[in-house]
């Protein structure tokens, strides 16, 4: 059975046309590098895109991309300012077209002064892949702690030299 870790990706840049394609670029990697080739095209397309509409709707704001691979989707989200609101908030038809042709699920959400618009991608395998938990990253304090069954060592015993004077 294929076992799968899950990842994610993150990255916050400010919103201008030559960062779509280095986005793309930077995702594609990531995606190969954990082994989803085949979603690959179709992940770089729906962040081209978001990223597009972003860019063009607001130049100059802070865009984030995030991409998660849980062992069976693949989740990217790009988030950027709008803080109009209301109107600005609707997810142009033609765009949300294309998004839901391409992948298994979409959408799209206001948060605070924020607009996050997301899409998946399922992992067309034959086998559900098993996530491989990742173990916790113990803090500092925890790292520096004795195991429990260890016993702290007894304390280094005096050592006596003869101090008499040699004859």
């Amino acid at each position: 059975m294929h076992q799968a870790t899950p990842s994610y990706y993150h990255v916050a840049v400010e919103a201008a046309p030559e960062r779509v394609g280095q986005i793309q670029r930077i995702v594609a990697a990531h995606t190969r590098y954990w082994g989803l080739e085949r979603l690959t095209p179709s992940a770089t397309r729906g962040l081209g895109l978001l990223l597009d509409l972003a860019v063009q709707g607001h130049p100059g704001s802070r865009i984030e991309v995030e991409s998660w691979w849980n062992g069976q989707h693949l989740i990217n989200a790009v988030s950027y300012e709008d803080p109009v609101g209301g109107a600005s908030r609707e997810f142009p038809q033609r765009c949300s077209a294309q998004i839901a042709a391409l992948s298994d699920g979409w959408g799209s959400c206001a948060q605070d002064t924020r607009h996050i618009v997301w899409f998946s991608l399922r992992s067309r395998t034959e086998v559900r892949e098993v996530l491989v938990p990742k173990l916790p990253v113990p803090d500092s304090s925890e790292a520096l702690q004795l195991p429990r069954s260890a016993a702290p060592a007894a304390p280094p015993q005096p050592v006596l030299v003869d101090a008499a004077p040699a004859s």
